[in-house]
């Protein structure tokens, strides 16, 4: 009798456990024939790009792709940065696209409004590999999907100082190292004053995109300032922290420590770092592309940190995400999953015009330079200052003219830092409501 029950005990054991095999539902069914429709540049670019790999690899899936280029064709040659944003948008949502492929700050309202399919639970299934990528990288994209996973990266880009390592060494000047700080930077820069005049002038840090704004924010930044509250509402510009970077920036102004490219010379952009008139600028990876293949003695370090910080912004390229109600998620993730993996890594490690491989190790040196200063400084969570989903493109550009005027009329000492300050927060409070205004009429439009 006391055998039995062991026996029957067993058996429940054995059913119980099976029961819980079979009702166990997988996040995606299995891989079947299938089509997908993929929002891309255009047809030409996605089958150069990854279309041609994906086919040999995934033969059972048809691919149709949507040109992102009818965007263009559908608003005229002269189009506004806002303009293009919105238009994009609207593609992105009517397309009926599998697979979206988006910047980071639509893809943040995207995941905000449930239009995109969380991935967590599928990468457990199928065991993706997810160590590869640098690391804080995932956490940065759940950042923008409120703490879950909606979508890859498989490239991201990252600010760097590069400098002109021919005129340090003609000048006898100590080149630029690694982990230096703003002031550091331009004390550096202070070093080339009276270096060459006229036409021959060379400047020793040279903001390229011309911008006060650009600047300015580039300092903020550095040092983790937020120009918003947590909602989005409130402006935080009267602070110590940007009374700091208010200076620094003004001071650099009267110096002319700092050369802004003149207005007007959009064309001639980076002209002065390539024609050796400036020793030092702040870009990203596709100004490593240009190099590159130049005769130009060029080096590369980390850009200015702020010692109280740990971590730095990066930027990314495209992220891709499976659409929440797409009919085909197997297939569509299937894509994402191809287009992230460390093939295509492999594969597209050397293109540096949409930004740097996400994964490690695939891009040791450029040139012979290290790529360090791209990949060693810890990834920042939060998003850099003019990358905020929350916030209207229209208010960063409305927002230079006034900033000209306060941070013009410090540099000619008709106001103090803490004046300037406190009335660029209420002019930005005004600007920013002024613009959330007309965004929601145009919405009820």
């Amino acid at each position: 009798m006391h055998h039995r029950w062991k026996v029957a005990i067993l058996l429940l054991t054995i059913i119980s456990l099976m029961g819980g095999c079979f009702g166990k539902k997988e996040a995606l069914e299995p891989l079947q024939p299938s089509k997908i429709k993929v929002l891309y540049q255009d047809e030409e670019a996605f089958y150069r790009d990854y279309g041609k790999y994906f086919h040999m690899k995934y033969p059972q899936i048809e691919v149709e792709v949507i040109s992102e280029i009818q965007v263009l064709k559908n608003l005229g040659k002269t189009i506004s940065a806002e303009d293009w944003d919105a238009e994009k948008k609207k593609l992105l949502e009517n397309s009926g696209a599998d697979v979206l492929r988006m910047y980071g700050e639509t893809f943040q309202s995207f995941a905000k409004d449930g239009k995109l399919y969380e991935l967590e639970e599928v990468i457990r299934q199928d065991d993706y590999d997810m160590k590869g990528f640098l690391p804080g990288l995932i956490d940065r994209i759940k950042s923008l999907g409120n703490g879950k996973l909606y979508g890859l990266a498989p490239f991201v880009d990252r600010q760097v100082l590069y400098y002109n390592a021919a005129l340090f060494k003609e000048h006898q000047i100590e080149p630029p190292k690694n982990n230096m700080t703003w002031q550091e930077v331009l004390d550096l820069s202070a070093r080339f004053a009276n270096i060459g005049s006229g036409e021959n002038k060379v400047h020793g840090y040279y903001e390229w995109v011309g911008s006060l704004r650009y600047f300015l924010f580039e300092i903020a930044d550095t040092s983790g300032l937020r120009l918003f509250d947590p909602k989005g509402e409130k402006v935080l510009l009267n602070t110590e922290g940007w009374k700091r970077a208010i200076k620094q920036t003004t001071d650099a102004m009267r110096s002319k420590t700092v050369f802004f490219h003149p207005e007007g010379q959009i064309h001639t952009q980076k002209s002065y770092f390539r024609n050796d008139q400036a020793a030092m600028m702040i870009s990203n990876a596709n100004t490593a592309q240009e190099l590159r293949n130049s005769k130009k003695d060029w080096g590369v370090v980390t850009a200015p940190i702020d010692p109280a910080m740990d971590s730095s912004s990066i930027e990314f390229g495209y992220i891709y995400a499976v659409a929440a109600d797409s009919a085909n998620k197997r297939a569509a993730w299937e894509f994402v999953k191809f287009v992230n993996g460390p093939e295509m890594a492999q594969a597209r490690s050397r293109a540096l015009w949409d930004g740097l491989p996400s994964r490690n190790g695939y891009l040791k040196d450029i040139k012979g330079r290290s790529t360090d200063p791209f990949y060693v400084p810890k990834i920042r969570t939060e998003n850099n200052i003019q990358r905020d989903a929350r916030i209207p493109f229209k208010f960063f550009v409305l927002f230079d003219k006034p900033l000209r005027v306060e941070l013009d009329a410090v540099v000619a000492n008709e106001k103090t830092v803490d004046e300037a300050a406190a009335a660029l927060e209420e002019k930005a409070q005004e600007l920013l409501m002024k613009v959330r205004e007309a965004a929601n009429k145009d919405k009820a439009k």
